[in-house]
C-alpha cells in the first residue's frame, strides 16, 4: 500500500500559489506578491481560504463589487492553470497502480480540493482512496490521521509505504506508527531548520525514484 501526499508531492503547489498570488497583484495594481503569500500561508482561516485572500484584498482598498470578485476569480484560475505534475509522476502512478499496489492519498485539503487537484493532473481514476481532515477529524501531522488511514484501507502500518515533501508533516508522523517513509525531497520548499531531527526511511528526488523501494521491477 501506498499513501501518497498530494500538495508538493505530485504537483509544485507552492508555485502555483506563487503565480496566482503574482497575477492578482497585478490585476489590482497594488501591493506584494510576497507579502499576499504569506498572509495566506500564516492565516488562522488556512492557506486556501476564499476569507483569507479577501481580507488582504480589503487592505489594499478592494472591499467589494466586481473588482474584488474579478480578483478572487483570478487567484483560483491562475492557481488552477499551475497545478501541473512533477516530471516522472503520472508515468510513476501508473506503474504502481499497473502492479497491483493500492494508492491512496492521505492530505490536509478538503475533499473538494483534493478530487479537483488530482482530475486536473488527470491520475484521479489510479487513486484506491481520498483520506482528507473530513474522513478523520484530524489534521498531519497528528499521526492519528495515519492511524485512521491504515485502518480506512485495512492495511497494518508495517506493510505501508508514504511518500510526502514535508518532514514534519508527512514523515515523522508516519514513522511514529511503523509506517515506512519516503521523503519527496524534489518538492521540499522549507528551510532545513523546519525539518528538526527528522530523517526519512528513504529519499527520492523524482518521483518515479519510489517504483524501486516499493519493489516493482520495471519493464
Amino acid at each position: 500500500m501506498l499513501l501518497v501526499d498530494l500538495d508538493n508531492t505530485l504537483y509544485d503547489f507552492a508555485a502555483a500559489m506563487e503565480r496566482a498570488s503574482q497575477a492578482v497583484i497585478a490585476l489590482i495594481g497594488r501591493g506584494d506578491p510576497g507579502d499576499l503569500i504569506h498572509t495566506l500561508i500564516f492565516s488562522p482561516h488556512g492557506v486556501e481560504s476564499n476569507q483569507a485572500l479577501v481580507e488582504y484584498l480589503n487592505l489594499q482598498g478592494i472591499e467589494g463589487g466586481q473588482a474584488l470578485k474579478s480578483a478572487c476569480d483570478e487567484f483560483a484560475l491562475i492557481k488552477n492553470q499551475n497545478i501541473l505534475p512533477f516530471p516522472g509522476v503520472v508515468a510513476g502512478l501508473k506503474e504502481i497502480h499497473r502492479s497491483g499496489i493500492l494508492i491512496a492519498a492521505v492530505t490536509n485539503a478538503s475533499i473538494h480540493r483534493a478530487e479537483e487537484r488530482l482530475n486536473l493532473i488527470k491520475v484521479r481514476n489510479l487513486f484506491h482512496l481520498i483520506i482528507t481532515p473530513e474522513c478523520t477529524g484530524k489534521k498531519k501531522p497528528d499521526p492519528t490521521v495515519y492511524l485512521q488511514a491504515a485502518e480506512m484501507v485495512n492495511c497494518p502500518p508495517s506493510r505501508i509505504c508514504v511518500i510526502g515533501d514535508n518532514l514534519v508533516n508527512d514523515i515523522a508522523p508516519a514513522q511514529v506508527i511503523g509506517m515506512f517513509a519516503i521523503h519527496a525531497r524534489y518538492g521540499d520548499r522549507l528551510p532545513a531548520e523546519f525539518a528538526g531531527d527528522v530523517i526519512p526511511d528513504a529519499v527520492v528526488d523524482l518521483f518515479e525514484d519510489v517504483i524501486p523501494i516499493l519493489g516493482i521491477s520495471s519493464h
